[in-house]
């Protein structure tokens, strides 16, 4: 199974979904049904009947909505198409107000796209660049039902044609398959990339340094991804899966990740390859959150080499040795958790890193004295971080903090490779939080 974090989807059917490697919008193909306003267009995508919003049309001249709206829907309706969708930053489909979102749509039939056609009618107009949901007036867009208001002595034939054309259409759907069209989210967890993209290493490399300074959004609940991003180095594979002598984030945890069942597989130039090798690690989480630990090593989904461009299933087939696919668990998450929060009182210890800092608690059941603490990195890390942390330890060490750590379902602490994550530091003293502070004596 080729898996890393999800920019492209791979459909395992006839449908084909090509990413546009980490741009605004992924291209989907699927079918444009009808047009319920100028905007908003009825369409059958990944096998299902969704409505896909377009962006503001402004036209150069007054324009016979009317007239122009019969013409679109007669011409256009039922064709194959592909949907430039605005995508959510990890390459599915934004939804928003149940609409899915595109720059623009190129007909098939036609051999152009939806605004190159209305301009070929004569209908000169520029496309927002803004998706529709980030447009001032949505709510009126979300709403409004545009369609041709016939006159009287047309009404007979308008109606005759408007039963031909739904059941044209309620035929048309009978037709697909009624099973289930098997995508990329049905055998991956959300945040994994195809290696068809790798050929674009910087993106994805940008990517990944995002996602590893967002480990988790706060969008009503807090959700953490069913795998984490961890970046380190590699260190000694054994034949078993097991890897000693990695370094994630300044620790050096046992590790584990899936190898062939024969003997003999693993050569010593393999391990060479891979020791000391700068990767990113995806942790597998459990459906509680917490990363999987078992038999005293952390479950490792899959890595990217920095240097060589490889996920661990490339890397296996560079070595000409079958990779096997990542186990299908119960315990093992697929979906993002929710996980909670709590406010807890202590005292500022010292920073150790632009991501870590030491806090004293006194008396909380489930943390000791005291604790390393992973922060958010600061926005703008001090150049020189080594004069900045004994510059503002001086000024806050013994302060009193109000952290708001993360907790598991079960209010025990949430931790990455055992440390705790606290989502915000507030200082009570200075009635600031740690990144304003940071900032402030950086900055001075």
């Amino acid at each position: 199974m080729k898996r890393f974090l999800l920019i492209s989807f791979l459909f395992l059917s006839n449908i084909i979904c090509v990413y546009a490697a980490m741009g605004p919008t992924i291209t989907q193909k699927g079918k444009w049904i009808a047009l319920n306003s100028f905007q908003i267009v009825q369409a059958e995508i990944d096998g299902k009947s969704v409505r896909v919003c377009l962006p503001s049309l402004t036209f150069n001249s007054d324009v016979d909505k009317e007239k122009l709206f019969g013409e679109l829907a007669e011409n256009i309706e039922g064709q194959d198409a592909v949907f430039n969708l605005y995508h959510d930053g990890l390459g599915r489909p934004k939804k928003v107000g149940g609409m899915f979102y595109a720059s623009d749509v190129f007909l098939k039939k036609l051999d152009r796209t939806y605004t190159g056609y209305l301009n070929e009618l004569g209908y000169k107009c520029k496309a927002s660049k803004k998706p529709a949901y980030e447009e001032d007036n949505f709510d009126e867009i979300a709403g409004v039902s545009y369609s041709k208001k016939p006159k009287k002595e047309e009404k007979g034939e308008v109606k005759k044609k408007k039963k031909k054309k739904k059941k044209m259409v309620e035929e048309w759907l009978e037709k697909q398959p009624k099973r289930h069209i098997e995508t990329i989210y049905d055998v991956l967890p959300p945040g994994v990339v195809h290696p068809s993209t790798r050929k674009f290493a910087a993106e994805v490399n940008a990517k990944i340094e995002a996602m590893r300074g967002r480990p988790f959004k706060m969008e009503g609940d807090v959700e953490v991804d069913p795998v984490r991003w961890a970046k380190g180095t590699f260190g000694i594979l054994q034949e078993n899966g097991i890897i000693n002598g990695a370094v994630i984030e300044g620790k050096k945890p046992v590790l584990k990740i899936r190898v062939p069942a024969e003997k003999g597989w693993l050569k010593p130039e393999m391990v060479n390859e891979l020791n000391g090798a700068k990767c990113e690690f995806m942790i597998q989480r459990l459906k509680n959150g917490r990363e999987a630990f078992e038999d005293g090593a952390f479950i490792i989904r899959d890595i990217y080499l920095y240097q060589a461009k490889l996920s661990w299933e490339e890397l296996m087939e560079k070595w000409k040795v079958k990779c096997p696919e990542f186990p299908k668990e119960e315990k093992y998450a697929e979906q993002p958790i929710v996980i909670n929060s709590d406010y807890v009182s202590g005292t500022w210890v010292k920073t150790i890193s632009p991501v870590l800092c030491m806090v004293k608690f006194e008396g909380k059941v489930g943390y000791g004295e005291k604790e390393l603490i992973r922060v958010m990195p600061p926005e703008n890390k001090p150049q020189d971080f080594k004069n900045f942390i004994k510059e503002f330890d001086a000024k806050y060490a013994g302060k009193p903090v109000g952290v708001t750590v993360l907790t598991f379902q079960d209010n025990k602490p949430y931790v990455e490779l055992g440390q705790k994550r606290a989502i915000k530091i507030y200082f009570p003293d200075e009635q600031k939080d740690l990144t304003t502070l940071i900032t402030e004596v950086a900055n001075k």
